[in-house]
């Protein structure tokens, strides 16, 4: 079995067990497009080592999937720095869209991704239309919602955040590495970083 599709079942496992409505989109989209994935595309990416070295603070089972699959995933800085995130902090959190709109893969209900915030980066606060999810693989943040006080989550945690509630995430001496799904209103149109 292709790299690719072991990660892309992985994941939709990690979205069902959430147990909500857009978790559930999530993993049949990923279950779809595991179908097409064929001989795809492999990709030079600038943000390797980042990714790398983030795959080896412990051995959460998806870290092997994720390096194994590296080289079919196109990561960059995050998408939304086109007039949304500044330069320099989107490229202090790279990211890759798997399915989506922009993904390597295309749906136009879900967006499913990997996302890494490196070291000492406060990200918000910030708020969209999609209903959000996060799934902590490896490292640690902090997480603040409008809805919740400040919490520390690491490995094996789910972060959710409701459509169009301010969050934000800060990372201090270790990264974090999460897989992220937008359901809803998933247009970034609606994104906004205060």
């Amino acid at each position: 079995m292709h790299p690719l599709i072991k990660l892309f079942l992985a994941l939709a496992d990690v979205f069902s067990a959430e147990k909500r409505y857009g978790g559930n989109q999530a993993a049949k989209a990923l279950i779809e497009a595991s179908r097409l994935i064929d001989n795809p595309k492999r990709f030079e990416n600038t943000f390797s080592k980042k990714v790398k070295s983030s795959l080896m603070i412990n051995e959460h089972p998806l870290n092997s999937l994720i390096l194994e699959a590296s080289p079919f995933i196109k990561w960059g800085g995050s998408d939304l720095r086109e007039g949304r995130i500044p330069e320099d902090l989107a490229n202090q959190m790279p990211m890759c869209e798997l399915v989506g709109p922009d993904g390597l893969y295309f749906n136009d209900t879900v967006r499913v991704g990997l996302w890494l915030q490196t070291k000492c980066v406060v990200y918000g606060p910030r708020k969209h239309a999609a209903e959000e999810t996060f799934y902590i693989i490896n490292g640690e943040a902090e997480w603040w919602s409008e809805l919740k006080k400040t919490r520390l989550k690491g490995s094996g945690s789910y972060v959710f955040h409701a459509s169009n509630i301010q969050h934000k995430s800060i990372t201090s001496d270790k990264h974090v590495l999460t897989a992220w799904r937008w359901s809803g209103d998933i247009g970034f149109d609606k994104y906004v970083l205060y």
